[in-house]
């Protein structure tokens, strides 16, 4: 093994992007390497005094240490960082639980070392392995101590300065050793999060600047969108054959489609950019619906879908809140049922509130699956990739529906099962005109 693989087994190189691993990794190494040494450099010190008074004992504190030692190169050998961290806490555990259970239980000074079965846990593995560390430690010394009628005394001779001297030693490396790798972690873990602060600030520029941009790109290409369907919608007025209507008409549906798009863009985007206002105007809500039912409802007629509506008397009449919201809302989340939908029906049903107005949309369509309705009404999401080849659409519209419900005070939820249709509810803040919103606290 060359000097530069055993750098790598003794002090990894640092992982781009985890400074956490690549301080475990470090800390494996090192303290493993340190403890074992303790071990060794101490039972090999001992050795010819001890290994006739007591074997076995003797040879597991050379040999279990020795095995600390290894664990260096397991990790390089394996890239387990978590199997051999456990494997090295297990061992010193063991290490200390065999003489304290076989030389004077709770009265060997050994015991001392379980202090750092917690910490070691912690820094190698997280902090979940530190707690049952931590647990197991104390269960094992007060059963140490419950016990210790039945377990053997210390032996006769039993040097107790010696001990008390090994132990001090000992012990004041480890704590130092441990000290060190504070430092040493607290460091990285302020040079990763400066990194991550100025990466941070880099994205949010980014974001601004890309949401700036759709934002003028989208109003740019507008004017000359309403152009194109302004003059075909003057050609469509002039004498034309049937085959050049059926191409006005094609030009026609196109850049309306793209206007939608550059609508949906331009409207994420003031989202995003904290730009987007809503009023507190008085208008006709029943109006509203008309438009939209009327609106979708040939093309749920052409795709042989029944779309029934259930509207209260308490529709009627003027309400105060945002109309072009309020109908945009509306307006997605009707097109996406009908759009969705091959068979069966699409119900709008109206719940009018003191303080609310709900609109509730049943349809029958395919249904989404329970892991991808949590990510619905994510920014260019659908249920299913093949939705977009199919239906098309940008993914935009049920996630600025969520986004103009909370702005309006209100909220967006939905559930559903595949197979058996999905229900949207909108639940907004709209105010009978002339009512006065409740402000009592709940």
């Amino acid at each position: 093994m060359g000097l530069s693989q055993l750098k790598q087994v003794y002090w990894p190189s640092q992982r781009q992007g985890d400074v956490v691993r690549t301080t475990q990794e470090r800390l494996l190494a090192v303290l493993s390497t340190g403890i074992g040494l303790m071990g060794v450099l101490p039972s090999l010190a001992t050795f010819g005094e001890t290994i006739d008074a007591y074997p076995v004992q003797t040879w597991v504190g050379s040999i279990g240490p020795m095995l600390c030692l290894a664990a260096p190169f397991a990790f390089y050998w394996t890239g387990r960082l978590k199997l051999v961290s456990a494997l090295v806490v297990a061992l010193i555990f063991l290490l200390i639980l065999f003489p304290a259970t076989t030389m004077g239980g709770p009265a060997n000074p050994v015991i001392l070392y379980f202090a750092g079965i917690p910490v070691l846990a912690t820094f190698l593995i997280g902090y979940r392995a530190g707690f049952a560390a931590g647990v197991v430690t104390i269960g094992t010394v007060a059963g140490l101590y419950l016990f210790r009628s039945h377990l053997p005394g210390l032996p006769g001779g039993f040097d107790e300065a010696v001990a008390a001297r090994w132990n001090t030693i000992t012990l004041s490396i480890f704590v130092v050793m441990l000290s060190l790798f504070v430092v040493f972690f607290h460091r990285e873990m302020d040079r990763a999060n400066k990194r991550l602060d100025l990466a941070r600030k880099a994205a949010n520029a980014g974001n601004a600047a890309k949401s700036a941009f759709l934002a003028n790109m989208s109003h740019e290409i507008r004017t000359p969108m309403n152009g194109i369907l302004g003059m075909a919608a003057l050609m469509k007025q002039s004498d034309l054959g049937e085959a050049q209507r059926g191409q006005v008409e094609i030009i026609e549906k196109s850049a309306e489609m793209l206007l939608s798009l550059l609508n949906d863009i331009l409207d994420m985007s003031k989202i995003e950019a904290g730009e987007l206002q809503v009023e507190e105007v008085c208008f006709d809500l029943a109006d509203i619906i008309d438009t939209v039912v009327s609106l979708h409802g040939l093309t749920a007629e052409a795709k042989g879908l029944a779309f029934s509506t259930d509207l209260p008397e308490q529709v009627y009449g003027q309400f105060v809140g945002d109309p072009l919201r309020t109908s945009q809302i509306l307006n997605n989340l009707v097109s996406n049922a009908v759009k969705f939908t091959s068979m069966g029906q699409v119900r709008l049903s109206v719940l009018v509130e003191p303080e609310a107005v709900e609109f509730i949309l049943q349809d029958t369509g395919m249904g989404i699956a329970p892991e991808k309705l949590a990510r619905l009404f994510e920014p260019f999401t659908q249920a299913d990739a093949s939705t977009t080849r199919l239906h098309g659409g940008t993914g935009l519209g049920l996630s600025i529906s969520r986004q103009l419900c909370r702005l309006m005070g209100g909220q967006l939820t939905a559930t559903s099962l595949p197979g058996t249709g999905s229900r949207f509810v909108a639940r907004l803040p709209l105010l009978k005109a002339g009512a006065r919103r409740d402000t009592k606290a709940a």
